[in-house]
Order: C-alpha cells, then structure tokens, then sequence
C-alpha cells in the first residue's frame, strides 16, 4: 500500500490546521422550461425560477446534526428553486447496500445519493459520469477544486462518478483518562500487543477495553479492515503471501474478545457511540466523523478522546490509516440530471460544504472559506469546541505521516457479510483461527469470481 504523497498530505495537513476548530415513488420529470436532462444540450440557458422538478436524494447522515443540515439544504434550494422538490430517502449505508440494488434492478431510479466508495455502484451501472458536467460552460465546479486523491477516490478509470465533500479516515479514538488510569499513557501504545494490554488493564467490573460493533454487517468488517492496514493487509487479499498477516488479524481479535462486553455481538454504530460516550469502553475504532456521533451522547467524552492510528500489527511495518473521501453523485436513471447536477453544485458550494465540514469532517475542497468553518463549528460543538479542536489535530498528524489511499473492493457488501459471519463464530469459540480464515478466504474467492 502506498503512502499518501506528501504535496497532497501537506494540503490536507493544512486544511485540518485551519479547520481545527470544525468537527418511494420514482423520479418524475415535469420540466416546462424545456429543459434537457442531459449535458449535451446544456446549452440552452434554463429558467431555474420555473424549472420544475421532483428530486430523491438518498442520504445517510444519520447524526442529528447531519440532519439539521439536510433541512437547510432543503429550505435554500425552494427559496433558490421554487419548483424543485427535495425528498430525502434517509438509509444508513448499510441499508444503501441492501436496498440500490434492488431499486436500480427495478428501474426506481433516485436521483442524488451520497458516496463513499463507488465501486459497487458502479459494477451495478447505477452511477452517470460526472465528467462531461465538469466540462460544461459555466458549472461552478472544476476538477482542480479538490484535494489530491479525493477526486481519484471518486473515479474509475478516466470516469467521475462523485463530486467529493469531504476526507475521511479510520483511526483508533482512546478514551485518555481511562487509559492514564490504568498507568498508560497515549504514546505507549504503538503496537498490537500494547492495544492488548490496555484493553486488559482497562478491563474492570463493568467497564470494558475495547468495543466491536459486531451486530451490523458493515461495522463488522470495518473494524478489522481498519486494523489490518496497520498489519500491511487489505482484507480481500486472499493470496498465500497475505495468510500469516491474515491469521495475526484474526488472532488479535480473538486476543480482545476477553476485554469486550458481550452485548458488542449485536452492536451497531449508536450503540458502540453510546457505550464510548458514556465511559463504559476505553478504544474503538472510528474516524474522522467521530464528534457528530457522541456529541448529542455526552459532550464531554470529546474533552477525553484522542484520535491514533491504529498501531502497527507484528507484520506491519508502521502504523497506517486508510484515506478516502465522501461526496455526492448522479443516477444514471435520473430524469432530472441537468437539476440534479445544478443541486450537486448548490451542496458543493461553499455555504453548504464549509457547514458539512464543520459537521463531519474536514472538507475536500481547496479553496473552502477556512473561517467559516470555524465559525460554523463552535455553533455547532459549543460545549466541547477545544476537545474538538484537539482531536483534529490528531487526524492531521494521522493523515501527514500515517495516510495511505483507502482500497476499493469489488463486491464489498457481500465481504462485509461474509467476514461478519466468520469473526462472530471465530470470537464465540465456534471456529478455530485457522477455520476462520480458510472460511473467509473461500467466500471471498467466490464472490471475487461473480465479477471476473
């Protein structure tokens, strides 16, 4: 895995910096302007105050702040477009995994989602090419308006398929006073084994050292994916070359079963947040979108928490944070893409993305108002603005010495699954390590061949 170029690891390091103080009915067209619904007739100049249009947006902020943000975005753009309809479809990723497919298979073709990565997405032909709208004369966005890597995130091949908003990585968040309390501090926590004795000594009456969300299929493969980077391993490597990093996963997670609490089997994201909020696990492994999720819980679990990267596994040679980027794309079924490209524009424009940024994390845009951002974030984490800032500096320093590009994986869903399945018996004894590994590595096998 290659490391994050240090021009573009720089320009992030800088964007943090300043920015330390952030955190079902199908589409219809009812166009009387005459509008056109694709680029190659963009050329006629629309009327945006009579244009009409209904638009689905599928969107899975699901942090109360997310949400406040989304009903912003709704409200400008009826007073910007008063014909234009936003109706938001809000689905966890999770359930974007489980039900796109099912709607694009049927032809109910939304109009805008959010992305993370889009390879899935794109395997399923469900995503329009957003370079010819970058080339329009006109558009408010350019290619050059991005963070290096964020945009490529975004893309396969000479193909755009989502405007990026914002950075994204996966870090281990360390509730400090806990672990200064066992007599541990930050920076001894360099290395797997040491992850293992502070989640022992962190490990007390009903208080916890580590906290695996293991009830949701999604977060059960991120937790181990976040590790295995440290460990020199994409978990859909299942070559012979990758078998002894792939058991030393497997095993480090077995080794941390005995420091977690046994409800973590049916965990998801809100019950991990809550259970870190609350003082009652020391470490899980998160990102960048760590404040939006525990603020609402308990501010002051901000004022505690510290952002690492998940330290280096016996097989790694430095600890190493997966990067990637999270944006906005198009349906190819869309039959309002000339509205939905100008709405993709509206929420990458500066008033919407500095806001996202103080919300989630920090911005994919080079030239976003740095001090607007600032302002938006201490309306945003009042009770908890220098914890906050504190936390951003962490991922800056992750990002600048520890970023590497964060893989795509064809058939992702489908391995998120497969790996949830194999760890839960795997950490309830019914597997051996060695059996879990042979397991994960055949589904794997075969799900890579559907796409071969």
């Amino acid at each position: 895995m290659k490391q994050v170029k240090k021009p573009a690891a720089v320009l992030i390091s800088l964007l943090l910096l300043a920015g330390a103080t952030l955190t079902g009915c199908s589409s219809k067209q009812a166009d009387n302007s005459g509008q056109a619904s694709t680029p190659a007739a963009a050329s006629r100049e629309i009327d945006w105050k009579t244009v009409k249009a209904d638009i689905r947006f599928i969107y899975p902020g699901t942090s109360e702040a997310e949400k406040e943000l989304a009903d912003q975005f709704k409200t400008k753009m009826k007073e910007k477009y008063p014909n234009v309809n936003i109706e938001y479809m809000f689905l966890s990723w999770q359930d974007m995994d489980k039900k796109l497919p099912i709607m694009l298979s049927s032809a109910d073709y939304p109009d805008i989602t959010m992305t993370q990565d889009v390879t899935n997405l794109v395997q399923l032909n469900g995503l329009e090419d957003l370079s010819p709208y970058f080339n329009k004369q006109g558009t408010a966005l350019k290619k050059e308006d991005f963070l290096p890597g964020t945009l490529e995130y975004a893309s396969q091949g000479d193909k755009i398929y989502s405007v990026p908003n914002l950075a994204n990585s996966f870090t281990l968040m360390v509730n400090e006073q806990m672990l200064n309390e066992v007599g541990m501090k930050i920076e001894d926590l360099k290395t797997w084994d040491s992850v293992e004795k502070a989640a022992q000594l962190m490990t007390k009456g009903d208080k916890y050292g580590f906290g695996y969300p293991l009830g949701v299929a999604r977060f059960a493969f991120r937790v181990p994916f976040t590790a295995a980077y440290s460990n020199g391993l994409v978990l859909d490597d299942t070559s012979e070359a990758s078998k002894k990093k792939y058991i030393e996963t497997l095993e480090h997670f077995k080794k941390l079963e005995a420091y977690e609490p046994k409800a973590h089997f049916t965990w998801g994201y809100p019950e991990m947040w809550r259970s870190f909020s609350n003082g009652e696990v020391g470490m899980v492994a998160a990102g960048t979108y760590f404040s939006a999720n525990v603020y609402s819980i308990n501010p002051d679990i901000i004022k505690v928490t510290r952002a690492i990267p998940y330290p280096k596994g016996p097989s790694g040679t430095k600890a190493q944070a997966p990067v990637s980027s999270v944006g906005v794309g198009m349906f190819k079924g869309s039959k309002n893409k000339d509205v939905a490209w100008k709405l993709i524009e509206e929420w990458s424009s500066s008033e919407f993305n500095t806001t996202e940024a103080a919300v989630v994390n920090v911005t994919a845009v080079k030239n976003a108002n740095l001090d607007e951002i600032v302002k938006k974030a201490e309306k945003v984490y009042p009770k908890a603005i220098d914890g906050h800032k504190r936390i951003l500096q962490d991922f800056n320093q992750i990002l600048v010495n520890n970023g590497v590009p964060m893989a795509t994986i064809l058939g992702q869903p489908e391995i998120e699954t497969l790996v949830q399945d194999n760890m839960t018996k795997l950490l309830m004894g019914k597997l051996s390590t060695e059996e879990s590994y042979s397991a994960i590595k055949d589904g794997i096998n075969k799900i890579k061949d559907k796409f071969k």
